[in-house]
């Protein structure tokens, strides 16, 4: 059995500095963090899938760590599209949370025992939506190619639309591409992304798919064509995959610690 807690942007600012003037994301990261410690079991690894901070400066970064850095459990990051290759490569770039050795793109695998988790660089730097290039896609097919394990892939951008249309409007650019890489691999089990604030879950190129919700502020679902985008502050959270043999069973997992009661 396998366990993988997947946070997504936290969008981490400076002290005092809120998002929309009234959201503080470290204090929703403090508590989800501590979620995370107090769950029964211990994951093997918390993959945080990009926006982690809200400008890419190497100081948000350096406060995103103080708290990743308390988790009972390793840990790795990876950009999104608030993010930077420069600001996490100073503050993570010598630690096993940014498996990296060098320049480049920010993707990597770890090996868990039976699974190996691919974590896909989607940032197009300057814009909002995501892109893979024939290099990040050439070396993703190789990754897949040398693996016998079942394979989980994360990415910041989804590659499918979420019926939110400002959101599906930035998602991955080329899907297609992505998709015509992954389907003659068989062994690819699910794919997990970020970026639209919500818990989201789909099928998408015959893989199970699903999106993060963030630990602080949601996107607003609206699904009428025409509708603006806005925020919400529903509970935040983060996802809990559980991988048993084969077969993937992904938990939203919202605010802090219950109190659990033991029925009678």
């Amino acid at each position: 059995m396998t366990l993988i807690a997947q946070i997504s942007d936290t969008h981490i600012r400076q002290p005092g500095e809120l998002i929309e003037g009234k959201i503080d994301t470290f204090e929703y990261l403090v508590t989800c963090i501590d979620r995370i410690n107090a769950l029964p079991q211990r994951p093997d690894i918390v993959i945080a899938s990009g926006d982690l901070a809200d400008s890419g400066a190497a100081s948000e970064y350096r406060r995103l760590k103080s708290q990743l850095d308390r988790l009972n459990m390793p840990y790795t990051v990876m950009p999104g599209n608030h993010d930077t290759r420069a600001g996490l490569r100073e503050v993570f770039g010598n630690l096993p949370a940014l498996p990296v050795v060098s320049g480049g793109y920010l993707q990597y695998t770890i090996e868990l025992p039976v699974l190996r988790v691919i974590c896909l660089d989607t940032l197009d730097e300057g814009k909002e939506g995501g892109w893979l290039c024939i290099e990040r896609l050439d070396w993703l097919r190789s990754q897949l190619a040398s693996s016998h394990n079942p394979v989980m892939i994360f990415l910041h951008h989804p590659p499918f639309d979420c019926g939110i249309p400002g959101m599906d409007q930035i998602r991955l650019g080329n899907p297609d591409a992505l998709a015509e890489a992954l389907k003659i691999h068989k062994q690819v089990i699910g794919l997990a992304c970020g970026h639209v604030h919500r818990g989201v879950f789909t099928q998408w190129a015959g893989i199970p798919a699903c999106i993060c919700p963030s630990p602080a502020h949601q996107i607003h679902l609206d699904t009428r064509p025409d509708s603006p985008l806005a925020w919400t502050l529903e509970p935040g959270g983060f996802l809990l995959h559980y991988l048993n043999g084969h077969t993937l069973t992904s938990h939203v997992v919202n605010g802090p610690a219950p109190i659990e009661t033991i029925y009678d």
